[in-house]
């Protein structure tokens, strides 16, 4: 007899390679993606730290803008009330100066009308002295001399003649 043909049993050694390659291949596989996945990680990181450090310098900035805010909030409410107040003062300042001017322009009028008056009033007793001299003249008598206790208030008398003449 011939000799049998050698049983195959080697063969299940080949198949194992074939199996332990494509582990191998997994094995590659897993890691490129366990590095990769560290990259992932590592870069996520890195813009959540970008990100942390653009949110507090963006809350930096505006706590400094609300603080330059609230600064000049203070100094235009400082300057209004500074306006306020120097308007105030003006406003009395030009009351005042009307009170002033209503004042010099009653006693201005006061003294042009009173002037007139005791103009009118002084030639009118001018005239009365003078009659009266006259008539002295006249009857041939003498001036009678003024008594001190005669002289008479130029106001109330010109009241008491104008109440007389009407």
């Amino acid at each position: 007899m011939a000799e049998p043909p050698p049983l195959t049993a080697p063969a299940p050694a080949p198949a194992t390679p074939p199996r332990l390659a494509g582990f191998e291949q997994l094995d590659a596989r897993i890691k490129e993606l366990t590095s990769s996945q560290g990259e992932l990680l590592d870069r996520i990181q890195k813009l959540k730290l970008e990100v942390q450090n653009w949110r507090s310098n963006l809350e930096t900035q505006v706590k400094t803008s609300q603080n330059e805010l609230l600064e000049l909030k203070k100094g235009l409410n400082s300057e209004v009330e500074l306006l306020k107040s120097v308007s105030l003062f003006l406003f009395h300042i030009l009351a005042l100066f009307v009170l002033i001017l209503r004042s010099y322009c009653s006693w201005f009028w006061h003294m042009i009308l009173g002037n007139e008056g005791n103009q009118e009033e002084k030639g009118t007793l001018q005239t009365q002295f003078a009659d009266i001299e006259k008539s002295n003249e006249d009857t041939n008598q003498a001036p009678q001399p003024r008594e001190p206790a005669q002289e008479f208030d130029t106001d109330a008398h010109m009241e008491k003649q104008t109440a007389m003449e009407a």
